[in-house]
């Protein structure tokens, strides 16, 4: 199983719900935190043994464990569609705790250090919930995981899942606190020399939110939309210049959060936050005289972020289906960088339409981006595509 070949599956799973229920029903959006703590361990126990003079006699024992349970924190948006139904959206904050032993023939246990993978995971839930008065709704909710890494460490915790849950939401006027255990089941990490996280996790967390009306988001007295926005790029973000290696990139996605200011019928102002992953595996082409090439190879992402802020036109403003243009400045950060260093900055400009659907807006919108010339990265040979096409969908209410 391949991420590219779901990404854009997953990121585009629950608009249908939307825009069935916004046909008679006008959304409540709540804002809040998250926080909570995983009850299972974040690596299983990984143990080899070996024989080493400098150890003494005998076989020493090597684990790779973890011991230690952390909490985890984050940013949580829901949207409420009416008749019991939700879609909710976490960024939470974990970092992982790798540790390491020597077990010795004596049976003495020697610390050999640990490691602290930096994670967030970014949950989208479906939730359906049944009131119990008016203050108490029971809730279960089911949807994908995703997940990214920060910093180096013997650990490449894998980039997707899959989450179920339940919990019991409180409400308190416009206040929500709702507590809920969830499981999540992630992709394999990979094989040895990585270490691999504990594929089922089960984590209790808390969340405390805000709800808010749609239709009363302005600034400066204009209308205020949010949502999302996901979809696929047409080209590659990476490039190898090694005439030694071959460079196999997967198909990828984008996703994350549109915020729109509506000027006027005619012009209104767009930022997004994307968050795309550009995975790739690299193979060695070094090939002795007479000798079959080396297909074996390594496997690695970018994590990268996008946050283009444009400039949207609509031509005939009046009609159902609207066309639209748009153009202007794209800001990019990244991690797990791998030897990459992309450019921090580019130029977007790109085409669509778009129309309504009662209180919720809908554009597909095809885009270009020419990003700067990356700077030095820690290997001279690998950079980022400067062109980057791509085709996005965004839900905004």
């Amino acid at each position: 199983m391949k991420i590219g070949q779901f990404g854009p599956l997953l990121m585009l799973l629950f608009p249908p719900a939307v825009v069935a229920q916004a046909s008679s029903y006008s959304p409540r959006v709540s804002f809040g935190f998250v926080g909570g703590t995983p009850l299972t361990r974040d690596f299983p126990l990984s143990r080899t043994t070996f024989t080493d003079p400098n150890f003494g006699p005998g076989q020493t024992t090597f684990d790779w464990f973890s011991d230690t349970r952390v909490f985890l924190e984050g940013l949580s948006v829901e949207i409420d569609l009416g008749g019991g139904l939700s879609i909710e959206a976490n960024a939470l904050h974990r970092t992982l705790h790798l540790q390491r032993r020597l077990i010795l023939q004596s049976g003495t246990v020697q610390p050999d250090g640990e490691n602290t993978p930096t994670t967030w995971e970014w949950p989208i839930l479906a939730k359906y919930g049944v009131p119990l008065g008016e203050t108490i709704r029971p809730f279960v909710e089911v949807g994908p995981s995703f997940r990214t890494r920060h910093n180096q460490a013997p650990a490449e915790p894998s980039q997707i899942g899959a989450t179920v849950g339940t919990g019991v939401e409180f409400r308190f006027g416009r206040f929500r606190v709702s507590p809920a255990l969830r499981y999540t089941r992630w992709r394999y990490d990979g094989d040895y020399p990585r270490a691999a996280t504990k594929r089922d996790q089960i984590e209790f967390v808390t969340g405390v939110s805000y709800a808010t009306s749609v239709g009363s988001w302005r600034l400066a007295n204009r209308k205020l939309r949010l949502g999302a926005v996901g979809g696929i790029p047409f080209t590659g973000g990476l490039k190898e210049r090694d005439p030694f290696k071959r460079l196999n990139e997967q198909q990828g996605y984008l996703g994350g959060i549109a915020v729109e200011w509506e000027l006027s019928r005619r012009a209104s102002f767009e930022v997004n936050g994307l968050y795309r992953p550009l995975r790739a595996r690299t193979y060695s082409l070094e090939i002795p005289a007479g000798a079959p090439a080396d297909e074996s190879g390594t496997d690695f992402t970018v994590v990268t972020w996008q946050f283009p802020a444009l400039a949207k036109y609509r031509l005939c403003p009046g009609s159902k289906i609207r066309p639209v243009i748009e153009a202007g400045p794209s800001f990019r950060a990244a991690g797990n960088l791998n030897g990459y260093n992309p450019s921090r900055y580019g130029f977007t400009a790109g085409g669509g339409i778009e129309t309504d659907n009662k209180a919720m807006k809908i554009s597909p919108v095809l885009r270009y981006t020419r990003w700067a010339k990356d700077p030095a990265g820690t290997l001279t040979s690998a950079s980022t595509a400067r062109n980057q096409l791509e085709l996005l969908f965004s839900f905004t209410f």
